[in-house]
């Protein structure tokens, strides 16, 4: 006669297949074991660790100041002050002193650029990138002609509704031949020269604007013309010679060339970099009621994007 095989579990197996017993014995040798991991996979939100690297920084500054090494005596202050300025810094994040901090956000988005131009700066350019770029800039490196040239300024708070027709009476005596002209009194106070010697186009630009830029070349030489505007307000102008610009040679300038080659890569770098961090966010921009309103309404959200 076989005997039937007793298949129900006895007390004790059932009791440990039991979940709740599980994860009782799972939480707590996680409980235990803890503290032997916990600094590993999260660091303590109190613990402060001054790098080799920060105290180098301060040795190098104290150097600098001092023009020597500090003595023993010297280097603890210096222990204590990084610590200082760590946990000062912690303890103000922890209350949002950084939020709406101007100096604090620009700050940050300086150290974050400058992340981004060292590694930009660490690929050397060749002769051949550095030929390209001055050739395509040659502009910049003296291939531009030159303007020998005087301005007079009429400004317009001062002329109003007159002002073309004073800067024609005073265009007419200039040209009479008659050489009277005096600065301080046939000009109004501009924060720039009135004569200039040879000037490239790309610097008259960034005093005066592009308005003036293109114009000048138009004026005749040696006769005062106009009159001509600028971001300032109205201009007659003398061109008394254009000197013809020709690019040097790479060899003369190279050095001159690689700077300006690293900034403009720099501020591609940077360019570039912003656009990737940006497309991670969606961004909406709260714009304030116009002024002309008069009155308050709800703000604007537009949504902001950048040029791709």
């Amino acid at each position: 006669m076989s005997r039937e095989k007793n298949t129900t579990p006895s007390p004790v197996r059932a009791w440990l297949r039991e979940p709740l017993l599980q994860f009782t014995v799972l939480g707590g040798a996680l409980f235990l074991a803890w503290p032997l991991v916990a600094d590993k996979v999260a660091p303590p939100q109190n613990k402060i660790v001054i790098s080799a690297r920060q105290m180098q920084r301060a040795i190098d500054y104290f150097y600098q100041t001092h023009l020597r090494q500090p003595d023993p005596d010297e280097l603890q202050p210096l222990i204590e002050s990084e610590i200082q300025t760590e946990v000062e810094f912690r303890e103000g994040i922890a209350l949002g002193l950084d939020r709406d901090d101007e100096i604090i956000r620009r700050r940050i988005q300086q150290k974050l650029e400058f992340m981004t131009e060292d590694v930009a700066d660490q690929a050397k350019p060749s002769d051949a990138e550095l030929q390209k770029y001055l050739n395509d800039h040659s502009n910049e490196f003296g291939a531009e002609s030159q303007f020998v040239f005087s301005q007079v300024y009429l400004d317009p708070s001062r002329h109003g509704d007159k002002i073309a027709e004073d800067a024609n009476r005073l265009l007419a005596r200039l040209n009479a031949g008659d050489g009277r002209l005096d600065y301080g009194v046939d000009s109004d106070t501009l924060p720039v020269p009135n004569d200039f010697e040879a000037t490239p186009l790309h610097d008259v630009t960034a005093m005066f604007g592009s308005e003036f830029a293109d114009a000048l070349p138009q004026q005749p030489v040696g006769r005062w013309a106009g009159p001509i505007r600028s971001g300032y307000g109205l201009h007659l102008v003398l061109v008394r010679a254009v000197k013809p610009g020709k690019a040097p040679e790479l060899a003369d300038i190279r050095d001159r060339v690689l700077r300006e080659f690293q900034s403009d890569r720099r501020i591609a770098a940077n360019l570039e970099a912003y656009r990737k961090m940006r497309a991670k966010y969606a961004i909406s921009v709260q714009l304030p009621p116009a002024p002309a309103a008069g009155v308050a309404s709800t703000a604007v959200a537009a949504e902001s994007r950048v040029p791709q």
